[in-house]
């Protein structure tokens, strides 16, 4: 997902784009954004409204006097990927996403790195979900978000088997993909690189891990069909 700025629309502050998130509500009235992402001056929270309109973040309606902004679930993950453009930290803005919007967000970041994405995969007898997978070619990461803040080793270690387990059955279903590594997302840092030979990979650290990760690395578990 890339999102060009208009450089004619006046310049605002990144973190308050990225403050905004948070009160993009499915339907909320103009005065209750403004309230609930702290913005005191009416000429700020102007220029942040032109700001979202330029760049097709929600809709503004105004029926009747009553001035109302209708916001989807894409519109906080544009708006996520665009405060990155304009250089937000990535751990930030994931904080101000919900799970949902942080499987997408994660998803959508394996999309830059050339990857076809599926959400949310049901696997049934035996019946197992996985948040994302990521293919390429003959090649698959699946991954396990978890949007919460660092957990301790015993606790990785049981999502990292889980994960493992998920994994092995859907490679065993698939006609094209012939090995795949099982990961886990966490929003905050992590001690563990690596449980059980599953990387639980920081979201900060996600970018740098895809750009540099060797599908041969001893400490990784690939898996493979039989």
């Amino acid at each position: 997902m890339h999102i060009i700025i208009n450089k004619l629309v006046p310049y605002i502050n990144p973190n308050l784009l990225l403050r905004s998130i948070q009160g993009m509500n499915s339907e909320i009235k103009f005065d209750d954004f403004r309230v609930k992402i702290g913005i005191g001056s009416f000429s700020v929270f102007k220029q942040l409204l032109n700001f979202l309109a330029h760049n097709k973040i929600g809709i503004q309606l105004d029926t009747n006097g009553k001035q109302t902004l209708l916001f989807s679930e894409i519109d906080r993950i544009r708006a996520s990927f665009l405060s990155l453009q304009m250089g937000c930290d990535i751990q930030e803005c994931s904080k101000v996403l919900s799970w949902k919007d942080f499987e997408y967000f994660t998803s959508e970041l394996l999309t830059m790195f050339e990857y076809s994405t599926k959400v949310n995969i049901v696997l049934s007898k035996p019946r197992a979900q996985l948040d994302i997978i990521g293919i390429k070619n003959d090649f698959a990461i699946t991954i396990d978000c978890k949007h919460w803040k660092y957990s301790n080793k015993t606790t990785l270690t049981i999502y990292a088997e889980k994960q493992i387990r998920r994994t092995m059955l859907w490679l065993e279903r698939e006609k094209k993909i012939t090995k795949a590594i099982p990961m886990i997302i966490t929003l905050d840092n992590a001690i563990f690189k690596f449980i059980n030979g599953v990387p639980v990979v920081p979201i900060l650290t996600l970018k740098s891990f895809l750009k540099e990760f060797d599908k041969q690395d001893e400490s990784i578990i690939l898996i493979r069909k039989n």
